[in-house]
């Protein structure tokens, strides 16, 4: 009695085995580019921040300027102050105040509060007259915002999503 047994031999992976095998790779590279989508956008947010910040560095050095009369030692009050950026009706106009203005005959206003690189980006950037953008802003679907002075506040730079 001689008794052959015949064993079937594996060549490669059977059609569950490579299904189950692409579909961890799929899995893992939608994690990967998922990591890498956020980092992006999650930079784009601090540059964002960054720049208000700027801003707004900006803008309390403008009002410190504004509150000494020329050269002299009188001083005027945070109300006069807040009437000259209120009147400026628009956040494009508000802005302005902080760009080098090199025909003005007031030195802080010819050197600005903004370098001139970064005036100009924002200058670049900004289609309307309410949102002020710049490459990253845009990026991280947001814009900044010079919002009315209110009394007993001081003056303010929103960041602000789309």
């Amino acid at each position: 009695m001689n008794m052959t047994i015949h064993t079937r031999g594996r060549n490669g992976f059977s059609f569950v085995e490579a299904i189950f095998t692409i579909a961890i790779i799929g899995i893992m590279s939608s994690l990967v580019v998922s990591a890498i989508s956020n980092a992006s956008r999650d930079a784009h947010r601090v540059m964002a921040r960054q720049q208000q910040a700027s801003v707004q560095s900006a803008l309390t050095a403008w009002v410190m300027a504004q509150t000494r009369v020329g050269s002299t030692s009188q001083v005027r009050s945070l109300e006069s102050v807040r009437t000259t950026y209120n009147a400026l009706g628009t956040t494009s106009a508000r802005f302005n105040l902080l760009v080098p203005n090199p025909a003005s005959a007031d030195l802080n206003l010819r050197a600005g509060f903004l370098d001139q690189t970064t005036a100009d980006h924002f200058l670049d950037y900004t289609t309307g007259t309410e949102r002020m953008k710049t490459a990253a802003l845009d990026n991280a679907k947001q814009y900044l915002a010079l919002p009315i002075w209110q009394s007993g506040d001081f003056p303010r730079v929103d960041l602000v999503n789309e």
